[in-house]
Formats: structure tokens, C-alpha cells, sequence
């Protein structure tokens, strides 16, 4: 009977060292599971993140190859302009070409020089508080030929108060600058039928009316006696009354403003008076550079 509980004692205890062990061997078998699972969890997680980061990076090549075709299409609508803009200069300049060699055939004796010589020459423009100081614009050429042109244009352009200064006279200039008949022999042919009138009515009322006398048996009215005095005071009165008046009208009698002292030397000028009717000193000054003068010089009424 002893034996028997000893046996059992002994069992008991072969049990109670058995049972540790298996609680040890399934926290370690837990803790393997464990260490699978997250080892399983973990490749996935790196699998998605990789998933992502090449979304993304599909998105940005996306957003790039648009951009670099937005870039594109603006690069050929520059081109576009560009040539565009190219082949507008190059009919402006097909044009221009056109007009000059025109404008050479129709007008042979057109001055050659450069307009960049006349632009070096322009004096300063004047100050708006001056304009009233100005007495006119005048354009120099070394040619008859070059006035008489630049007349022709002046003349074309409906210029009234200009005028055009030679050392000698131009052959044709009356004709270029527009001038009609002179006005000068009207004044003459009355200034001759008032010394006649005045003759006649001396002789004829005097000798007739007034005191009458008996010369060698002529009548009172002997008419051929009176042709001398008649003819006499005719010239006298048309001849002096021609040269007052054109004293006056040249200007003889006022302040002259003197444009260049060469110009009775070796120069010639076209001079266009402040006092037209279409004046404007910047419209003036660039029609002057249309003829290509040598120089072009503002004048004062001071003189300066």
C-alpha cells in the first residue's frame, strides 16, 4: 500500500516537471507565430508604398510630358510670328524698293543727297514758348536743279508764304514755284493812264477853259501840240510809280531777315514763312527731309 502511494507521489511529480516545459514550448511556439505574422504583414506594407511612390511617379511624368507639350505648342506659335513677322518686312521692304526706284525714274533731276546729312544739320526744335519768335524754316541745296525741284514739291504741297533764294536767276523757276502773271504791270498801265489823263486835262482845260491863247493862228484845241506833254507825263508817272511799288512789295522798306549770307554767293534755299496758312514746324521740318536738302536751319526774328 505504501509502495503504491509512493508510485502515485512519483507520478504527480514527473507530471508537475512535464507541465512547465510545455507552457515554455507554446510561449515559444506564440512568439514564433508572432514573429510570422509580422514577417508576412511587412513585405505587404513595403508592396504598397512601392505601389504609391510609382503612381506618383507616374503622375509627375505625366504633368512634365504636358508641360513640355505646352512648351512645344507656345515655341511653334513664337516660330509662327516670327516668320509671319518676317514676311511683313519683307514686303514693306519689297515695297519701299518699289516707290524708290519709281520715284527715281519719274524725277531725274531729284537730289541725291543723303537725309541723314540734312538730320545732322536740323537745328533744335524750339521751345513751345518761343514758336511765336520764329520767322520760318529754310532747306539749302547746292543745285539749281535741287531748288527748283524742291520748289515743284513745295508748290505740289499747297505752300502759299514760301519762296525759293538763287544767286541767279533759274530758268523755269516762275513756273515750278506756281506764280501766275506779276501783278506789277497793272499797276504800271494805271499809273501811265493817270499821267495821260492828268496831261490832257492840264492842256485841254487851260489852253480851252481856263486862259485861253492864240499861238500862231492855232485853235485853242490844237491836240498834236499836246501829244509831247501827254507822253512825257505817262512815262514819268508809270515809271516812278512802277519802281515805288516794287520797292514796297520786295520788302525794301522793312526789317529783312537774312537766312544765310551765301546765298547770294554759291548757295540756294527754299524758304518756307512761319506766317502760312499751313504751317507746323514739325510737318515742315519733315518735308523739307523729303527733298534732302544739305541743311535745314529754323530762323528766328531776331536774327539768331
Amino acid at each position: 500500500m505504501t509502495e503504491d502511494i509512493k508510485d502515485q507521489e512519483a507520478g504527480n511529480e514527473e507530471v508537475e516537471s512535464e507541465t512547465p516545459e510545455t507552457s515554455d514550448a507554446a510561449t515559444e511556439n506564440g512568439a514564433d507565430a508572432a514573429d510570422n505574422a509580422d514577417a508576412s504583414e511587412s513585405p505587404a506594407e513595403d508592396d504598397a508604398a512601392e505601389d504609391e511612390a510609382a503612381a506618383e511617379d507616374e503622375a509627375a511624368a505625366a504633368e512634365d510630358e504636358a508641360a513640355a507639350e505646352d512648351d512645344a505648342a507656345e515655341d511653334d506659335a513664337a516660330e509662327d510670328d516670327a516668320a509671319e513677322d518676317e514676311a511683313a518686312k519683307d514686303e514693306a521692304s519689297d515695297e519701299k524698293d518699289e516707290e524708290a526706284a519709281e520715284a527715281a525714274g519719274d524725277e531725274a533731276s531729284e537730289p541725291s543727297a543723303s537725309e541723314e546729312s540734312a538730320q545732322d544739320h536740323v537745328s533744335e526744335p524750339t521751345a513751345s514758348g518761343d514758336a511765336s519768335n520764329v520767322a520760318g524754316i529754310a532747306a539749302f541745296f547746292d543745285h539749281p536743279e535741287h531748288l527748283m525741284y524742291a520748289a515743284t514739291q513745295a508748290r505740289d504741297a499747297k505752300f502759299e508764304r514760301f519762296d525759293a533764294f538763287s544767286p541767279f536767276p533759274i530758268h523755269g523757276m516762275d513756273e515750278a514755284m506756281g506764280l501766275g502773271r506779276s501783278w506789277i504791270p497793272w499797276v504800271t498801265f494805271s499809273a501811265g493812264a493817270a499821267g495821260l489823263m492828268t496831261a490832257a486835262s492840264l492842256q485841254f482845260g487851260i489852253m480851252g477853259f481856263d486862259w485861253p491863247m492864240v499861238f500862231g493862228g492855232k485853235p485853242f484845241f490844237a491836240w498834236p501840240s499836246f501829244v509831247p506833254i501827254m507822253f512825257e507825263l505817262t512815262v514819268l508817272f508809270a515809271g516812278v510809280t512802277t519802281a515805288l511799288v516794287m520797292l514796297v512789295a520786295a520788302g525794301c522798306f522793312r526789317k529783312n531777315i537774312i537766312i544765310d549770307k551765301d546765298i547770294t554767293n554759291d548757295r540756294f534755299a527754299l524758304w518756307i514763312a512761319a506766317d502760312d496758312k499751313k504751317f507746323d514746324r514739325e510737318q515742315v521740318v519733315e518735308f523739307m527731309k523729303s527733298l534732302n536738302p544739305t541743311e535745314i536751319r529754323t530762323v528766328k526774328k531776331d536774327g539768331n
